[in-house]
């Protein structure tokens, strides 16, 4: 059998990782940032929820270097779970979270908490002008499942500018759990497979096409979401594909009966995950030009 010869080094894998995000967008029909707009559905990971991802925070935070003159950049904070508590540890951290109901949910827990030295930047990382609106040099930079940048080259470079000590980044590895509905149904509902966004192998080619060759970890988690009841769940993923219509609701409603399961708290959907941590020693231009 022959074989094509493929020169890996010959693909763009920007490129391929902005392919990705595009046939991503056209599946879901709404961004990241669209979505978790909403406060209600950020608050699916308000506080009281937030037990059901303790362990996951717990065991990202012990994999990190934090002191009390640690500075943090925490890119896609969302609602400050890891924010909040690295908070507390170091000297100061700085938020970049676009959603307005993810920022409004830290809020309240920064707030509920008393802390004091996290400044909050409400745009994507994107849009955020690192001469005007931080204060580099990083000790830690770190993006947590918060990757959705179409241009993930730029991105990463911006983060390495600004950073004198270590970059993190945690992204999906196999296929997340929320990405089951949509593969199991969107044949059915359109007639047309989903498409899930890159996963980490492709992040990998992109940072080893950099010339950053990363320390990485395999992480295995569980996620919970949970929600007052069934018409609630439903609400929640009904909003988050703009594509679905109300004559699709039956058969995501039937889906949802099958996978949640009813406890004390309201109807828990829970799913393992796995994901990869990905982390390197930068010293940025900031860091030169001070130096």
């Amino acid at each position: 059998m022959e074989h094509a010869n493929i020169n890996c080094n010959a693909i763009n894998w920007n490129d391929e990782w902005k392919h990705e995000m595009d046939l991503w967008q056209n599946s879901s029909g709404k961004s990241c940032k669209e979505f978790w707009a909403d406060e209600k559905s950020a608050a699916v990971y308000s506080r009281e929820h937030v037990a059901h991802h303790q362990k996951r925070i717990d065991k990202t935070l012990e994999g990190l270097v934090l002191t009390p003159r640690t500075r943090v950049l925490d890119i896609g904070a969302g609602p400050g779970n890891l924010a909040v508590p690295m908070a507390k540890r170091v000297q100061s951290v700085t938020t970049i979270e676009p959603s307005a109901g993810m920022n409004a949910v830290m809020k309240e827990c920064i707030q509920r908490q008393g802390v004091e030295n996290i400044i909050p930047i409400e745009k994507t990382w994107e849009a955020v002008d690192p001469d005007l609106e931080l204060s580099p040099s990083y000790d830690l930079v770190i993006a947590s499942m918060s990757l959705g940048m179409r241009d993930i080259r730029a991105a990463i470079e911006k983060m390495n500018k600004v950073c004198r000590g270590e970059v993190t980044l945690f992204w999906h590895a196999g296929i997340p759990g929320w990405e089951d509905m949509p593969k199991t149904l969107w044949p059915q509902l359109f007639g047309t497979n989903y498409h899930g966004g890159p996963k980490s192998d492709l992040l990998f080619q992109v940072l080893y096409q950099m010339g950053i060759y990363p320390r990485i970890e395999v992480f295995s988690s569980h996620f919970h979401e949970v929600f007052v009841s069934l018409d609630a769940a439903l609400a929640f993923y009904c909003k988050r594909f703009d594509q679905i219509q109300p004559v699709h609701h039956p058969m995501i409603q039937s889906y949802l009966e099958e996978k949640c399961v009813k406890t004390q708290e309201g109807f828990v959907h829970g799913f393992d995950h796995i994901a990869m941590k990905f982390s390197w020693k930068s010293k940025g231009a900031f860091h030169e030009k001070a130096a």
